[in-house]
């Protein structure tokens, strides 16, 4: 039942009238659904509120409650106020003089357009975690950029130097030696009196984190194409504006992550791509199928001898209506697949790949949106089962064509799941749905807008009378 219940708490179409009964009779799962409805008027949040286990902060962050009404004991829902826009900048400015740090944290973590004074004394703050959230920040100034980068703590650098916002000189110089002067403090002695002797592993914290940030000048990156530092390599390997000479130690590194990122990399060329291709990591040879530049002939080889996604590869959603056909008439079933998942297909590329005899070209091209209940109806008799789930999928089934599917006993779980949520549903065949022994399937159905009133109305009282008595 609880499935059920939480199913009606996403029902778009749940009447207002019923909306507080299921209040009444679900848990705090209930609650917090039904603080995330896009329709939850002011009036019903007050009503969600009136419950002991009420989700107060999801109604507060979705600006659902009027500053007035907001409860002022919890400092956590205080800041989601702030963040929703209703706070007024007098409760933002005493949420960041807040005695605990955590506090100061979220608001310089979570707030933005911060008044320029707070936003310098968060980044200033003694306690170096409100410091370290402060320099994420994408509203920093010059001045207070330059100040992070010399911050003497290891921690704050480090956070600066992941910022995407932060200028790319000072990240080429924190990436260089870690900034200057040197920082003083890191995490091994920053709560003991004595200071460390050696901040070595901080500073390569503090490169680190410049070297994986795409907005740090790429002179500089060679260091981190070593072995040894993976991480780094794994987090530029795709990046566009890289020295032609990285790439073949990108391709040829030991890291199959790195491999894998650098074959997603348009500028590799394509005796690399052909390179990685071959690799012995399976995830590489797709991630090369990924790259939008890879030739369609390399495509082509990888897709007869490599499980490839089921979406739209780049390089097919680009290709012509030439390369297209071409493909579309190879002898390989793979191939052909890869050409049915391109959502704008021409009508006789459609019509053709539709009565394609292969199961996994089917299943690509039951999704196209220009194919009609004749031919989705085709598929259907052509392969029974194994294309319901693509079938169900295409927002052109039709309803009658939906029920059969629902009411064939050989329709897995997994199906019924998106029969169930299919908007086409007849409101007959979402009620039989709502009995299935896969709460899944019993929740989609019931979150159903076709789910009769009547219907939602008895199983909110079947609810409400199983349970206890407060």
């Amino acid at each position: 039942m609880q499935d059920v219940l939480e199913g009606l708490a996403d029902n778009p179409a749940l009447p207002e009238r019923l909306l507080e009964r299921l209040a009444q009779a679900g848990d705090e799962d209930i609650h917090h659904l039904l603080a995330c409805r896009d329709d939850l008027t002011e009036a019903q949040a007050r009503s969600l509120l009136a419950h002991d286990d009420a989700d107060v902060w999801t109604l507060v962050a979705r600006g659902r409650i009027a500053w007035a009404e907001v409860p002022r004991d919890d400092p956590h829902v205080l800041v989601a106020a702030a963040q929703a826009g209703i706070a007024p900048e007098a409760a933002v400015r005493e949420l960041a003089a807040h005695p605990d740090p955590d506090v100061r944290g979220q608001v310089a973590s979570y707030l933005t357009g911060l008044p320029p004074d707070v936003l310098t004394a968060l980044a200033r703050d003694p306690d170096t975690h409100v410091a370290e959230c402060a320099a994420q920040s994408s509203e920093l100034s010059a001045e207070l950029a330059e100040e992070l980068a010399r911050h003497p703590h290891v921690a704050v650098r480090a956070e600066f130097a992941g910022n995407a916002h932060a200028p790319p000189a000072l990240l080429a110089a924190l990436l260089a030696d870690g900034g200057r002067p040197a920082p003083t403090r890191c995490g091994a002695c920053h709560r003991r009196a004595e200071r460390c002797p050696d901040h070595a592993p901080g500073v390569r914290r503090i490169r680190l984190a410049a070297a994986a940030n795409p907005a740090t000048p790429p002179a500089g990156l060679e260091e981190f194409l070593d072995p040894g530092e993976p991480w780094a390599a794994g987090e530029f390997a795709e990046r566009t504006d890289l020295p032609a000479d990285f790439h073949p130690r990108l391709a040829s590194h030991p890291t199959p992550f790195v491999r894998r990122t650098a074959a997603r990399n348009p500028r590799l060329g394509e005796p690399l791509l052909r390179q990685l291709a071959d690799d012995p990591d399976p995830e590489v040879r797709r991630a090369v199928a990924e790259n939008p530049a890879v030739p369609l002939a390399l495509l082509s080889a990888l897709a007869g001898r490599q499980k490839l996604p089921r979406e739209p590869l780049p390089r097919i959603l680009a290709a012509t209506e030439a390369e297209l056909h071409e493909r579309a008439v190879s002898r390989v079933a793979q191939v052909r697949a890869l050409v049915a998942a391109r959502p704008d297909l021409p009508a006789a590329l459609v019509d053709l790949l539709a009565a394609d005899p292969d199961i996994g070209v089917a299943r690509r091209i039951a999704l196209h949106p220009g194919l009609g209940e004749d031919r989705l109806t085709e598929l259907v008799e052509r392969h029974g089962p194994p294309v319901y789930g693509a079938v169900g999928r295409n927002p052109g089934c039709p309803a009658a064509l939906l029920r059969r599917m629902a009411r064939d006993a050989d329709s897995g779980r997994r199906t019924l799941r998106v029969i169930a949520a299919h908007p086409a549903l007849p409101p007959d065949a979402v009620e039989g749905l709502l009995a299935d022994p896969d709460p899944r399937v019993a929740a989609a159905a019931a979150a159903h807008p076709a789910l009769p009133v009547e219907t939602m109305e008895r199983l909110i009282e079947q609810a409400c009378a199983g349970r206890p008595s407060a």
